[in-house]
């Protein structure tokens, strides 16, 4: 008959004394020194997209964060949550600042009205290329991060739109031709023009623009052909004049109370995904307006130029707004513009 003890493993002395060292280890509670043993749970940060979830910032964002998890090392799980599921994009702002919000996108001019600094995103025909933008930007960073510090906000990344173009029902030659039109306004600068063309200003989300446009809400918007794709403007408007009105730009923002919860690699995962995205985002950006003017054709839109006696009257206006701005935007804002235009050496 055979021994069953023969099947056991046998033990030697210093084996022995090596798990009993083991026991005494998680016993007093230095278990974390040992190999092989499970980290921390990551730190869990939601995120609030404002987009759908096709639309290339919506897939920079989502990237963004399936990067800095995976460079975090379990450091922390950023869940994004997109088409303002999570909440109304005029509400991150306060949200983050509160500490009540981990990381936010926003539409940087929706918020000029509390921070007139952020118009300088949308002054009409400062910027013609992307060229440009990206040295308008480099010109206002510093101050934009500034002011965001103040409200307890920190700057991930930034990411454009295509240049700003009109999307209508009927033929536009002139500012008379929108006058007593339905016309969409996102930010201060499309109010404005709104309102010098005597057309009626409709403050619609970008989540709820394919309904307004389709139940008849909408009758002109200045916007991109990207956001002329995603909300279907051809189902009813079926002209888009290309005039590059400002290239605006999406911040993707952090509140400070979550960064500071952060462990110092996380951050590092943070920044080194933010950089990555931002480049990312602004090459997209170039594509996705080639891309949607391509399908705008497609569905039958009729792209053109603005004539010459809407793009004077539009310069004119842009001049005008940005003196007015100016004045607002205060000292640091009026230098952001100056150094634009006149870089230093």
């Amino acid at each position: 008959m055979a021994d069953h003890n023969t099947n056991k493993t046998l033990v030697s002395p210093s084996r022995r004394k090596a798990l009993a060292s083991m026991g005494l280890a998680a016993g007093s509670g230095l278990v974390w020194s040992l190999p092989n043993i499970a980290r921390a749970a990551a730190t869990p940060l939601k995120c609030a997209g404002a987009y759908t979830d096709t639309l290339f910032h919506t897939r920079n964002l989502t990237q963004f964060a399936r990067e800095a998890n995976g460079l975090s090392q379990g450091g922390m799980q950023i869940e994004v949550v997109t088409n303002a599921k999570l909440m109304p994009m005029n509400q991150v702002m306060p949200a983050l600042s509160k500490g009540d919000l981990a990381i936010g996108e926003i539409f940087m001019s929706n918020f000029s009205d509390q921070y007139p600094a952020f118009a300088i995103d949308s002054l009409p025909f400062i910027v013609r290329s992307f060229d440009d933008a990206k040295r308008l930007w480099a010109a206002t960073r510093e101050p934009i991060e500034a002011l965001l510090k103040k409200q307890g906000i920190r700057l991930l990344y930034t990411a454009p739109w295509p240049g700003q173009g009109l999307f209508s029902r009927n033929a536009v030659n002139k500012l008379d031709d929108v006058k007593g039109q339905k016309f969409r306004v996102n930010n201060v600068a499309s109010k404005y023009i709104a309102e010098v063309a005597g057309a009626t200003p409709v403050d619609t989300p970008a989540n709820d623009l394919a309904k307004a446009i389709q139940a008849g809400k909408v009758d002109v918007m200045l916007t991109s052909s990207t956001t002329g794709v995603d909300s279907q403007s051809w189902n009813a408007m079926g002209l888009f004049i290309d005039m590059r009105a400002w290239i605006p730009k999406n911040l993707i923002l952090m509140s400070e109370k979550s960064w500071s919860g952060l462990t110092d690699g996380a951050k590092t995962a943070l920044d080194t995904a933010a950089k990555q995205a931002e480049a990312r985002g602004w090459q997209l950006a170039k594509d996705a307006d080639d891309a949607a003017q391509k399908v705008l054709v497609e569905h039958g839109t009729k792209i053109s130029q603005p004539s010459y006696e809407l793009r004077r009257a539009l310069d004119l206006m842009g001049e005008k707004f940005a003196r007015e701005w100016s004045s607002k935007a205060g000292v640091d804002g009026a230098a952001a513009l100056l150094n634009y235009y006149f870089p230093k050496k």
